[in-house]
């Protein structure tokens, strides 16, 4: 039985302890002031999550009252800001880790994970879109923004409850026929795609198709292939294209010696996974004889990371990125490119955050963009 000590004014996020408590090898322990803080800590805790403020303590003060508490092996101290609470900088690092809630949920769930000894997570998620309805009628819930091998998580406009039971079905793309599948709730997110929601769903009757039908399309997404890369020199620039999939065991030694104008393009560089993400920032952050590093043709999943992990693009400029269009006449669901400085920069060098226009290569007729524009283009 793995112990969390959550110390906040009022409680830790509902949604947080939720996505907490569904485990059966975890106790939480909620205390309000930094005495019982204090206390609680001198008896032992695997971890400990503190906000801003506690009471008249602000993060700072708390920080230095944890540090006379002597444990062996210390006791890993997260800082959470959440509603919007800030801390400076110099504050932040005075605890082991720092996230905002809930933008940086899925960080955080990794960084607990690894403190508590836990495997983060079982089965890769892939960053693809399907449409999911409810078994045995027309009602249509959402499309997802990954799918793994034992879960989904899904957009949807309808609230849902952590533990309520589901049927789906939805369509892989490229396969003839629905799979159909039940399972349960187990996160809810209320905040970050708002005003739709997100929810966390786990597979928990798998047919054999079911299974089958799902290791063929992720063999088929990845392509079997490692982690990869072409460099080519072009006009005094070297021209990188990514392809495969990045996870932390992948050898990156040969790029982190690349130096002068770097120009990576990503379109074929479809898995970025966040428990991969440390792996990406610690690769830009080694390329420091790098004079200029371009991004171009980012993946829809690599913005999304972008605008959820603020120094994921550290040390880099973005060209161009995909974004998801959607045309209402015929249905046909497409992703688009966009040239940063050719789209969305006026005459006048302006920014404007607003998605280019674009018509359906099918019927002709404009698209819409499908996402919140003010989230989606947060990182620029």
């Amino acid at each position: 039985m793995k112990t969390i000590v959550a110390a906040f004014h009022p409680d830790l996020p509902h949604e947080l302890q939720q996505g907490l408590l569904h485990r059966k090898d975890l106790r939480l322990v909620s205390v309000r002031t930094l005495p019982d803080l204090i206390e609680r800590l001198g008896r032992g805790a695997d971890i400990c999550l503190v906000g801003a403020q506690l009471g008249e303590h602000n993060a700072a003060s708390i920080s230095q009252a944890l540090r006379g508490i002597r444990r062996q092996p210390p006791i890993p101290t997260i800082l959470l800001l959440t509603g919007g609470s800030s801390a400076p900088p110099s504050t932040a690092q005075l605890f082991d880790e720092s996230f905002e809630w809930p933008q940086q949920s899925g960080p955080l769930f990794l960084a607990m994970a690894r403190h508590l000894g836990w495997v983060a997570r079982e089965t890769d998620r892939y960053p693809t879109r399907v449409h999911v309805f409810l078994q045995g009628s027309e009602t249509y819930l959402g499309s997802t923004i990954d799918l793994s091998q034992d879960g989904l998580l899904l957009r949807t406009a309808r609230p849902h409850t952590i533990g309520e039971r589901l049927q789906l079905r939805f369509a892989l793309p490229g396969r003839a026929g629905e799979l159909s599948v039940q399972g349960r709730v187990l996160r809810c997110d209320n905040q970050t795609y708002s005003p739709d929601h997100a929810i966390g769903f786990h597979f928990e009757s798998q047919s054999d198709e079911f299974r089958h039908a799902l290791r063929e399309y992720f063999a088929l997404l990845s392509g079997g292939r490692s982690f990869r890369w072409k460099i080519a020199r072009q006009d005094g620039r070297q021209i990188i294209h990514l392809s495969g999939v990045l996870n932390a065991e992948v050898d990156l030694a040969a790029l982190k010696q690349l130096r002068g104008e770097l120009d990576i393009y990503m379109r074929d560089f479809r898995r970025i996974s966040s428990d991969s993400i440390q792996t990406w920032i610690d690769l830009m952050r080694s390329l420091t004889g790098a004079s200029k590093i371009r991004l171009h043709e980012c993946p829809i999943q690599f913005i999304q990371q972008a605008n959820a992990i603020s120094n994921l693009l550290d040390h880099t400029e973005v060209v161009s990125f995909l974004s998801p269009y959607l045309c209402s006449r015929c249905g046909l669901d497409e992703e688009r490119l966009i040239d940063v400085r050719h789209d969305l920069y006026d005459a006048s060098g302006v920014l404007h955050r607003r998605p280019p226009r674009f018509s359906c290569v099918r019927c002709d007729a404009e698209m819409l963009f499908d996402d919140i524009p003010e989230r989606y283009f947060m990182f620029l």
